[in-house]
């Protein structure tokens, strides 16, 4: 009727959470919480649902016992019992009973343990097999270990952990009542048993939560738990489901389970947590394995894959809710988890489905005029090929051309020198310019071929491959030049200046930018001798031609000596002053072969400084620094 007076349904749903609060003593909160998780109507069946008790249940221990035979035995006392379903082999419901369930001979005996219908499908769900190596990480009081250590008829190893100590005794009473020797109890926080514990076939963790499914049980959840509560809590729980997993040996012949489960009815505790372990971990879900349920599948309602704004993995499904208006039980939630790796992911898998807000996609909503309208620019003759570039390969690209720009600049640069000295140009190249042009760096890389590694080197010394004459060439040309200037020799000898020099040219007849007059007052070499055609730097001729900077060639009178090119004038010059040194025993001609050039005619002028007054003829000659 409220409906229909046309009133929004946010105010009514709000309503009906203030009247809720009001007749079943739930906070405002949680009961908006529940209303808005079930349709309105079946949220009041949960509301009275949970203001009945749940019936007893008992489970059947089967190392001592037959469900058979305890049932006949709690008759016969004056209690009447049923089977639970046809999901459970050892459960049994005491619909009435004129002795207490909990002090019975049986009981003491440890024929049966008393314990809610919902909370046997974890154990079930796990299903251990004989001598497999299992942990229950959250055991206390010990309802499901002792299930799990009757599944594996007390063989095997059974790990049962509790993070209180206080808990731990009525968890080793029990192990003593029901005859359970397999197992060992652990007082530690389940976060630190993976480093503390050996590989395991199979991990149930039944998780601390807020309770909300058993306020039957537990009145006091009704105004004590809010929606923060459930975000906090969860914050462990993904921490401990973690834990479990990691405690798994996914290469288990037998095992590589683990199940998670709650006594909460909450999205935040359950789907959430275990949608954060798909992601953090490699896992998957996995049906539950216990039947019972319509067309072969598992008794219980099927997960939540989506609530309000949240998303979770599709597979969500084959986890089971169990309700109390729905199925007569406590609420609990149950999920089986299958270990496929044992590495852990570096980082955590992103939510790439279309249900995720957070993930833009593009559809014909972003077909907007005005995007359809704008003109876009693209490079003149530019292909497909070239739009697919990446920024970064663009970059390279763009770097390495302006490298080859810099080397081609530096050729450049060298030939308009060279040019320059086939004019007949006098004047000294300055040193820094020579230099720059001899040594500047080239940007040679990893990926360049030994060809264009050997061509760039040349370009570096400057030599070019095209402008350098052929070694027969070479030779005619020199002996025209020895012919036309008288000279007898065929190797030029470069000669250093005290404060640094030209450089002379050598067998194939490549000359060193042009020189100053020398100190000796010989005449200045002749611009056909000082060609500037293929270039070598200053330091490469002196090393090839023997020569250095400590060591400079001097003349008698203790002044450097400069050896002119093969021209006539230069040549007869040398040759006069070679005699009138000759009678003195102070210079002399010495041949000296050397690699590639022919011993006729190639004579290296060595001349030798003057021994100071008063010094004896047995004193080690002076040598030149090497």
């Amino acid at each position: 009727q409220k409906m229909k007076e046309s009133r929004p349904r946010s105010s009514v749903i709000d309503q009906i959470a203030a009247d809720v609060a009001t007749l079943y003593g739930y906070s405002v909160e949680l009961a908006d919480y529940f209303l808005k998780f079930f349709a309105p109507a079946e949220a009041i069946e949960f509301f009275e649902a949970n203001e009945e008790d749940r019936p007893t249940t008992i489970r059947t221990n089967t190392l001592k016992t037959k469900r058979r035979d305890l049932a006949q035995a709690l008759i016969a006392r004056g209690a009447n019992v049923d089977p639970v379903g046809e999901w459970t082999k050892v459960g049994l419901v005491v619909k009435e009973s004129s002795v207490p369930i909990g002090a019975t001979p049986e009981y003491m005996a440890g024929h049966y343990m008393l314990q809610s219908a919902a909370s046997f499908v974890p154990a079930m769900a796990l299903n251990p097999l004989p001598g497999e190596k299992v942990l229950d990480m959250a055991a206390a009081p010990g309802g499901k270990s002792s299930h799990l250590a009757q599944l594996m008829k007390n063989t095997g190893t059974l790990f049962s952990n509790d993070a209180k100590r206080d808990r731990c005794t009525p968890l080793m009473s029990n192990f003593h009542r029901l005859g359970v020797t397999n197992v060992v109890v652990l007082n530690l926080d389940g976060r630190r048993l993976p480093h503390m514990l050996p590989k395991l076939d199979r991990v149930l963790l039944d998780a601390p939560c807020t309770g909300v499914g058993i306020i039957a049980r537990d009145p006091q959840v009704k105004s004590k738990r809010t929606v923060e509560d459930f975000v906090q809590q969860s914050s462990l729980q993904k921490e401990l489901l973690a834990a479990a997993i990691d405690c798994v040996d996914a290469n288990s012949k037998t095992g590589g389970f683990i199940v998670y489960s709650t006594c909460s009815l909450a999205v935040e505790e359950n789907e959430a947590v275990v949608d954060h372990a798909l992601k953090v971990r490699h896992v998957k879900l996995v049906p539950l394995g216990i039947g019972g349920g319509e067309g072969g599948k598992d008794f219980g309602s099927e997960g939540v894959s989506s609530y309000r704004d949240m998303r979770f993995h599709p597979s969500m499904k084959l986890t089971r809710r169990y309700y109390p208006h729905r199925h007569n039980m406590d609420g609990f939630f149950v999920a089986k988890l299958q270990k496929v790796s044992n590495e852990i992911p570096e980082r955590v898998k992103k939510d790439r489905r279309k249900t995720n807000e957070q993930v833009q996609h593009w559809d014909e909503s972003k077909w907007t005029s005005e995007f359809m309208d704008q003109a876009m620019d693209f490079e003149e003759g530019a292909t497909d090929g070239d739009l697919k570039e990446t920024s970064k390969k663009k970059a390279k690209k763009a770097k390495a051309a302006a490298a080859a720009a810099a080397a081609s600049g530096g050729s450049g640069a060298a030939s308009s020198q060279d040019s320059k000295g086939e004019a007949g140009s006098s004047k000294e190249v300055p040193k820094a310019k020579q230099k720059e042009n001899t040594a500047k760096p080239q940007p040679w890389g990893k990926k360049l071929k030994k060809s264009k590694k050997l061509a760039l080197k040349k370009e570096r010394l400057g030599i070019s491959s095209e402008d350098a004459p052929a070694p027969q060439a070479a030779a005619e040309k020199e002996k025209e030049k020895g012919d036309a200037g008288g000279a007898k020799g065929k190797v030029k000898v470069e000669k250093k200046k005290k404060k640094g020099g030209g450089s002379a040219g050598d067998e194939k007849g490549v000359s060193g930018p042009p020189k100053k007059k020398a100190k000796t007052g010989g005449p200045p070499p002749s611009p056909s001798s000082s060609s500037k055609k293929n270039q070598k730097p200053k330091m490469a001729l002196e090393a090839e031609n023997g020569t250095s900077r400590s060591s400079p060639r001097l003349s008698p009178a203790g002044k450097p000596v400069s050896l002119s090119g093969p021209s006539g004038a230069s040549k007869g010059k040398e040759e006069k002053q070679t005699a009138e040194t000759k009678g003195r025993g102070k210079t002399v001609l010495k041949p000296k072969a050397k690699k590639g050039v022919k011993e006729s005619g190639s004579k290296r002028l060595i001349t030798k400084k003057k021994a100071p007054v008063g010094a004896s003829s047995g004193e080690p000659k002076q040598k030149p620094k090497k």
